[in-house]
């Protein structure tokens, strides 16, 4: 027996445990024997993207041999794909026997088979009906300034999850104000510490620690935050096919247009792949003498821990196969002593007195305020420079309509640094400039920290160890080649 969720012509919602029941009857009434039964409660017979377990399973058992039929509450309920049909048309060869509340399909038969075959057109017919309605439906509930359906979002007002035991048309709960307010406090904390640097793991495993969860009551992951945190609808606006349609009604957006905006450009500039690890500080910002490789961080586990009691862990050129990446693998230094070398390197080089007047215009270092603006806008210049790389790929057009918020908040960031003071004395320059770096070491400020060494040292080159256990800051070339 299979059941899938089903309405009446009246509209009325049938339960699967009620298809079960009149089925469980109508087979007993046939003298037949129920085998197993397969439940897919509420998932869609129509949706390519929807996997039905229930339904795989009871498809292999029947092609198994291991049950004589299946029993439905009503042909659509199996299924509504002419091909899933044409599957019980060849097993009734086998003399598989496909029964319904209304009467048996006689697949043996040639008029059997083509009175089989009209029922699931029709059932495929109508559901393309009824996704053509949907569709429109949509536009219409957009134009209107309503939310598509579904689910309530996180931070939104709206019907609670639902809980064990709960199927369609029982009675749902409303969501708390408390609960809402207290997501909406969170989206507008992750807002704040993704605009100030901090990465969407860091912000994911922090958010798991403290134990929010998602509104199914599920743990984040950083694609679930990166969906929810673009949701247009946070923003109170209502997008229908990409596009922004209008705003949504009776409801106060928790954070404004132009931040969503920004959020959405972060994420849509962003690298593939694992980001930089916090732990290897470094990765990627300093190239191999040999072969112009930049180096990646790695641990080395098998290796005596350091003092305090951390895994070692090293700058490696790694070898590859990819030919547009292809590291000679042969030059390496220890993680912790190369992170000491550079620091020191940084700071000197940013509060050279001989050099204040350019760092104060370039790298900002004259006060914190300075420094966490030019980090800002680094940031924005290297999300720019990557959505710009997407444009063989996206158009032109899109990768336009993305960068416009990028560009309004690097144009507002500049206006602010160009209304700070200059340095007056080249001393101050320079202390400040050390105590940016350790402040941001103080708070694991990574993307700061990166920033600053972007600035300072932009051909920062590692040379190759002049004998064997090499990891001396003569290795270090920090102008290198241009």
């Amino acid at each position: 027996m299979y059941a899938r969720l089903s309405k009446a012509v009246d509209g009325e919602t049938i339960k699967v445990d009620d298809q079960v029941e009149l089925c469980t009857e109508k087979i007993a009434a046939r003298g037949g024997v129920v085998g197993e039964v397969f439940k897919d409660n509420s998932l869609s017979a129509w949706n390519p993207k929807v996997v039905r377990p229930e339904w795989n399973e009871l498809m292999r058992r029947l092609e198994a041999g291991q049950s004589d039929g299946v029993m439905v509450y009503d042909l659509t309920r199996f299924s509504r794909k002419v091909m899933e049909g044409e599957r019980l048309v060849e097993l009734a060869a086998r003399g598989v026997r496909v029964w319904a509340l209304s009467g048996e399909y006689d697949l043996a038969t040639a008029d059997g088979r083509r009175h089989f075959r009209e029922s699931m057109v029709a059932a495929a017919g109508e559901s393309d009906k009824i996704s053509e309605r949907v569709k429109r439906g949509k536009v219409r509930r957009a134009r209107k300034g309503r939310h598509h359906g579904g689910g309530r979002a996180f931070g939104l007002p709206g019907l609670l999850a639902p809980g064990p035991g709960w199927e369609p048309g029982d009675l749902r709960e409303a969501a708390p104000a408390e609960q809402v307010a207290a997501e909406q406090a969170v989206i507008r904390e992750c807002y704040d510490r993704l605009f100030a640097g901090d990465s969407v793991t860091g912000v994911v495993r922090d958010l798991n620690a403290r134990g929010v969860v998602s509104v199914n009551g599920n743990p984040w992951h950083r694609a679930s935050l990166s969906r929810m945190l673009c949701r247009a609808t946070l923003a109170g606006l209502v997008v229908h096919g990409g596009e922004v349609v209008t705003e949504l009604v009776n409801a106060e957006p928790v954070v404004s247009r132009e931040e969503w905006e920004r959020m959405c450009s972060l994420f849509a500039a962003r690298k593939r792949g694992r980001p930089p690890s916090p732990v290897h500080l470094l990765s990627g910002l300093m190239r191999c003498a040999q072969c112009g490789t930049t180096l990646v961080g790695a641990p080395r586990r098998q290796l005596p821990p350091y003092p305090d009691g951390s895994f070692k862990r090293e700058y490696r050129c790694r070898r590859t196969n990819d030919p547009n990446r292809a590291g000679c693998g042969a030059n390496h230094i220890d993680g912790l002593t190369a992170d000491h070398i550079v620091a020191v390197a940084v700071k000197a080089r940013l509060g050279d007195p001989r050099r204040a007047q350019r760092i104060a215009a370039r790298l900002a270092q004259v006060r914190e305020q300075r420094a966490s603006i030019e980090a800002d806008i680094a940031r924005w210049d290297e999300a720019a420079d990557e959505l710009a790389a997407k444009t063989a790929a996206w158009g032109v057009a899109r990768v336009d309509k993305a960068m416009a918020p990028i560009l309004r908040e690097i144009t507002k960031l500049r206006e602010r640094l160009a209304g700070l003071d200059e340095p007056e004395d080249h001393q101050l320059a320079a202390a400040d400039a050390a105590r940016a770096w350790d402040q941001a070491a103080q708070r694991h400020d990574f993307g700061v920290l990166r920033a600053m060494i972007r600035r300072a040292l932009p051909n920062l080159t590692l040379n190759m160890p002049a004998r064997w256990g090499d990891h001396s800051a003569d290795r270090f070339d920090f102008d290198g080649p241009h």
